[in-house]
Parts: structure tokens; C-alpha cells; sequence
């Protein structure tokens, strides 16, 4: 699992994390870009606990004070859901089921 609070991860990294940790966790701890925070940190699809569902454009701006509100307004409009979109929760949590399944103990 990620340690958010004690180091900064890229992109791609959170990305490919989405479901293993708080979306709220990486608004606090993390340098975000407007992209990032509109499909993923604002999007209710990945937002799958009550902590998530709490996040907001206030709240955005709050933790990420490097994001203008107008960029985010402007990221929010032209937002296309299809973008960048990575696989739903079920399809993760059914891969890394398998992984651990198929991991072998070393003898």
C-alpha cells in the first residue's frame, strides 16, 4: 500500500492506486493537477467510501491552494468521462485477487 502521508508519488503511480487508498488522503498529501483532481479526486465513480463522498470543489481548492478556481471550473466543464478512465472497482479488486492467488510461497 501506498504511505501517502510520507512520500509523493507520480501520477500514473496514484493512478494505478485509485481503489487501494482515500481519495481524500491524496487530496491532502499530494501535489495534484487539475486533470488529476477532475477525473479522479471530483468523479463519484471512484469515490467509494463515505470519507470520498464528502470531497467537493471547496475542498479541492483548500488542499490543492495551486489550483485556481477558474482552471478548475474550466477542467470540470470540458471534462470527458471516457478520458483517461481506468477499470471499474469490481475488475481491479477481481485482478488482484487472482495475483495474490497465483503469488507462490519461496520454499
Amino acid at each position: 500500500m501506498l504511505d501517502l502521508y510520507n512520500n509523493k508519488y507520480d501520477r500514473q503511480t496514484l493512478k494505478d492506486n485509485i481503489y487501494a487508498v482515500s481519495l481524500i488522503d491524496i487530496l491532502k498529501t499530494q501535489i495534484l493537477d487539475v486533470t488529476f483532481v477532475v477525473r479522479y479526486i471530483l468523479n463519484k465513480n471512484y469515490q467509494i467510501n463515505d470519507k470520498d463522498n464528502i470531497i467537493s470543489v471547496p475542498i479541492v481548492l483548500y488542499f490543492q491552494p495551486h489550483i485556481k478556481d477558474e482552471e478548475l471550473e474550466i477542467a470540470l466543464n470540458d471534462y470527458e468521462s471516457d478520458d483517461d478512465s481506468i477499470a471499474d472497482f469490481e475488475t481491479v479488486s477481481n485482478q488482484s485477487s487472482k495475483k495474490v492467488i497465483t503469488k507462490q510461497q519461496p520454499k
